[in-house]
């Protein structure tokens, strides 16, 4: 966190509505020092809260669920974004959306893949935006790979988008030159 925290500075406080995410893990997020080293690190690159998104990974469950809950809350509410990965799959599925709280969904790419070749992927992503606008959360589709899955999902009305369409995983330097660049119309922005 701190070194990229340190390569985006420049470009974080030129631009207050871009946003930089990082995995966390429930084991991390449900932590005692983690919202306070969290807000050292932030704090030390002079950044706004409001630009770290947290992305919770699917990788492994949460072991006390109301814990998670408050931990989510409380960063929240000291004014960090949280995002659910990979939702609708493996343990971030729809309960947790439900009951966690936070900020934004995170379409996996397994429903991106499939996005209008697949009836049923369409409908899941179309769900899953209806979702979040319900719950007054905002959505991202990870792993748009063609122009025919952009624009589904585009039709579909998500948020925002991210993947090798967009661009492939760039070293700092080369990302910052990347965002400098007008983006193309139509294209969903890129969720950083």
């Amino acid at each position: 966190m701190r070194s990229a925290l340190e390569a985006l500075k420049p470009h974080l406080k030129k631009e207050p509505c871009f946003k930089v995410a990082f995995n966390v893990t429930p084991c991390d997020l449900v932590s005692e020092k983690f919202a306070g080293e969290l807000c050292e690190i932030v704090k030390h690159a002079g950044i706004a809260r409001r630009q770290i998104v947290l992305e919770l990974t699917e990788r492994q469950d949460f072991d006390d669920l109301d814990v998670a809950i408050s931990a989510i809350k409380e960063l929240r509410e000291m004014g960090f974004k949280v995002s659910l990965d990979d939702t609708g799959t493996g343990h971030n599925g729809l309960s947790y959306v439900q009951q966690l709280g936070a900020d934004i969904i995170k379409i996996d790419k397994h429903f991106i893949d499939r996005i209008g070749v697949d009836g049923a992927a369409t409908t899941i992503v179309q769900m899953l935006v209806r979702l979040a606008e319900e719950l007054g959360m905002r959505t991202v589709a990870e792993g748009i790979e063609t122009e025919q899955q952009m624009q589904a999902l585009l039709d579909c009305q998500v948020d925002e988008g991210q993947g090798f369409l967009i661009s492939p995983p760039l070293p700092a330097k080369e990302f910052l030159e990347f965002v400098a660049k007008p983006l193309k119309t139509e294209r969903l922005p890129d969720a950083a």
